[in-house]
C-alpha cells in the first residue's frame, strides 16, 4: 500500500488536536500535510487569541511537512482584510469547496495517481464520484489508527480531552463535537492507501 499526502480542507482537525494539546501527533505521520489557505487564515487570524498564536507558531515552525495551498477564495478574503472589510463567515468552507472542485486544487494531487487522504471533521464534506486514489479519514479515525500502531496509548483519552478540555488555555467553549464516534472514519482508497506511520 502506498502512503498518502494528507490534505486538510477543514479547520476542525487542527482545532481538535490543539484543544487536546496534541498537535504533535500530526508530525508523527511523517508525510506532507497540505492546508488550504483560507483554513490556515481562519486558524491563525487573531494572534491575540492563544489558539491562533499557538497554531500559527506550530505550523510555521514545521513547514515542511506543512504546505499552504493557495485558492481564489483565500486570496479574495485576504484582499478583503487588506481593504479593512470583514471576511465572510464561511470563507473556509467556500475555499474547501473551491479546492476540492478546482482542477488546480485537489485534482492536481489526484492526477499523480498516488493516494491522497482528506483529513476532516466537517460532517457536510461530500465527495462525489470519488476517485480510486482518494482516502477519507476523520480526526477520530486518525486517533484510532494512531492507537492501533502504538503511537498513542489511548485514542479515548485524547478524544475525552477534546470533548472536555482541561489543558492550560483551553476552556469549555473549546470543547469539540464529533459526528463519527465511536469508531471514526478511515476509508482507504480503492487502489490501496496507508497514512499510518
Amino acid at each position: 500500500m502506498k502512503r498518502c499526502t494528507i490534505i486538510l480542507p477543514d479547520a476542525g482537525p487542527i482545532n481538535s488536536l490543539w484543544v487536546a494539546d496534541r498537535l504533535d501527533l500530526l508530525l508523527q505521520l511523517d508525510m506532507r500535510i497540505v492546508i488550504v489557505d483560507a483554513v490556515y487564515d481562519e486558524l491563525t487570524s487573531d494572534l491575540s487569541y492563544i489558539k491562533d498564536a499557538e497554531v500559527k507558531a506550530f505550523i510555521d515552525v514545521h513547514s515542511p511537512p506543512f504546505v499552504i495551498e493557495r485558492t481564489d477564495i483565500g486570496e479574495s478574503e485576504r484582499q478583503r482584510r487588506r481593504l479593512g472589510q470583514k471576511p465572510k463567515k464561511n470563507a473556509g468552507e467556500l475555499a474547501m469547496v473551491d479546492f476540492i472542485s478546482d482542477e488546480g486544487g485537489l485534482e492536481r494531487y489526484l492526477e499523480a495517481k498516488e493516494p491522497v487522504a482528506i483529513l476532516y471533521e466537517d460532517a457536510g464534506l461530500r465527495v462525489f464520484n470519488r476517485p480510486p486514489n482518494l482516502h477519507l479519514i476523520s480526526t477520530v479515525g486518525l486517533l484510532r489508527g494512531l492507537e492501533e500502531v502504538g503511537i498513542i496509548a489511548s485514542a479515548d483519552e485524547v478524544i475525552q480531552e477534546m470533548l472536555h478540555p482541561t489543558k492550560p488555555g483551553r476552556r469549555p467553549e473549546h470543547a469539540r463535537k464529533f459526528t463519527d464516534l465511536p469508531a471514526g472514519v478511515d476509508e482507504a482508497a480503492a487502489i490501496g492507501s496507508s497514512w499510518k506511520p
